[in-house]
């Protein structure tokens, strides 16, 4: 199905929790159209917000136009394929338990919090507190695969406890505070105080080290990790499969086999121990003869 965002209202902000494709997934035209949303200007139909385009072949979503106001759109999303044209608002794919998300655009804050599984990929930046622990809750990103080819805002990833997150822009402070265990990718600069009383986790950057951790590391030691051409084909085709979505633009497509000749090939790394002052066993890895695939 494919609902085509009309103009708003000005000063509009929704509620956009209920809108999913695991909501609207057995609903008929009619039905769609009747569902409503929260909003600070009272109950609003999705039928008032969008035209709706209804094909019953394909499991899956398509939502296009300025989405920035629309705020908890795709929550708790477990299956299907769900493709946004356009920026998002702030609690995006919140608790997404499977699926494959694509953003066409950029996320606001909260994005990916409490996230189980599945794929979330992002064309542009996503705001701070990314993948976050939901309120009262002491994890925060718990498993499946995330993509942000712009860059990532402040205190990214707390509390993560497996899952990995690519990231091919730079990265805001205080990433990954409280860190439990998973993998992250940060291609770009990375800034400060990252890792703050990390237990464990992977956190790979490039040839030049993080500076200002906010974490105590042990010195570097040169390693070569025979488990890491296994990470970077894993996500060289997870990226590749997802860049043959039929429902992104050849511009997106494009940018995605860009990111996907980045990722790494090398197994050479200099690694440190940290947080060591909770007796933390995570680690930073930095690449080492970095060279990037041409296919």
């Amino acid at each position: 199905m494919r609902l085509l965002k009309t103009e708003p209202s000005a000063g509009l902000h929704v509620d956009a929790t209920a809108l999913s494709l695991d909501r609207l997934r057995n609903l008929s035209k009619s039905q769609i159209a009747d569902l409503a949303l929260d909003s600070n200007l009272g109950a609003i139909r999705l039928g008032e917000l969008f035209e709706i385009e209804l094909d019953r072949g394909d499991d899956a979503l398509i939502l296009c136009g300025a989405l920035q106001h629309f705020h908890g759109l795709c929550a708790s999303t477990t299956s299907g394929t769900t493709v946004i044209l356009g920026d998002v608002g702030d609690d995006f794919a919140k608790s997404q338990r499977g699926g494959k998300l694509f953003v066409d655009g950029s996320v606001g804050q909260r994005a990916l919090a409490d996230k189980r599984d599945g794929l979330a990929l992002i064309r542009a930046d996503a705001g701070d507190n990314f993948g976050c622990p939901l309120p009262g809750k002491l994890q925060g990103i718990q498993g499946g695969d995330s993509i942000v080819l712009g860059n990532l805002g402040h205190r990214a990833c707390q509390r993560m406890r497996r899952g990995t997150l690519c990231v091919a822009g730079d990265v805001g402070n205080h990433l990954a505070p409280q860190w439990i265990a998973g993998t992250i990718l940060a291609l770009g600069t990375l800034g400060p105080h990252f890792g703050i009383q990390m237990r464990r986790g992977s956190l790979i950057v490039p040839s030049n080290r993080p500076d200002s951790p906010g974490a105590s590391l042990s010195a570097y030691r040169q390693l070569e990790l025979s488990f890491l051409p296994i990470l970077w084909r894993y996500l060289h085709h997870l990226i590749l499969d997802a860049a043959s979505c039929p429902w992104l633009d050849q511009a997106f497509q494009a940018r995605c086999t860009q990111f996907a000749s980045q990722i790494p090939t090398t197994r050479q790394v200099l690694r440190s121990i940290g947080d060591l002052e909770c007796q933390g066993q995570g680690e930073v890895l930095v690449l080492q003869d970095n060279h990037h695939r041409s296919d």
